[in-house]
């Protein structure tokens, strides 16, 4: 019995070991989960709603005042809407070329949401969508990258959780590329 409850703990303490949110500061991507270590949804269904999640990690400052973000979608998909986060947030861009500001400043944490995107899966046949983070155009800093907006007035870009490839997908056929961090180096690091 008690090797039973102590392959129990480990079990709980290796799953939860293994949550990975991007392991890099000040990063910017799409998720599926709000841990911000899923950005993939493998098997939707048919016509089937999937909530996806823009989310900064690891962020070196405090309080955000603002960000510029756009992203691209390619497959049989529709944005049905974007809520975000900060209730007095103001999009002067579009769903997919977000230029918002915020009335009052969002408190970071090491995920920190900033909108809340539902995308209608509109396939039969199991077709891949993928979505491109990217920056905004026009943007106040460089177009290939998205921007936060911290105190004073200060812009800074800021990096992408996937910068190669698709930052998130529904039923993709390639994976989402990871970061060296989360893939085999990453584990095999943890038995040195």
């Amino acid at each position: 019995m008690k090797k039973l409850i102590v392959l129990l703990m480990v079990m709980v303490m290796a799953t939860s070991a293994f949550a990975i949110i991007d392991p890099d500061d000040d990063m910017m991507g799409l998720y599926f989960d709000m841990e911000a270590d899923n950005p993939e949804v493998m098997g939707a269904l048919p016509y089937s709603t999937n909530v996806m999640y823009l989310v900064i990690t690891n962020p070196s400052f405090d309080a955000l005042y603002g960000f510029e973000a756009g992203y691209t979608m390619e497959g049989p998909g529709q944005v049905l809407s974007t809520v975000f986060a900060n209730p007095q947030a103001l999009n002067v861009g579009t769903a997919d070329n977000m230029i918002v500001g915020f009335g009052s400043p969002t408190a970071t944490a090491p995920v920190t949401l900033l909108a809340t995107i539902s995308v209608l899966y509109m396939s039969s046949t199991n077709e891949a969508v993928a979505f491109t983070l990217h920056g905004t155009n026009p943007s106040s800093v460089d177009p290939m990258y998205p921007v936060v907006l911290l105190a004073n007035g200060i812009e800074s870009g800021y990096g992408l959780s996937a910068a190669d490839g698709p930052a998130a997908g529904i039923n993709l056929v390639e994976s989402v590329v990871a970061t060296d961090e989360v893939t085999f180096d990453g584990i095999k690091s943890l038995y040195r």
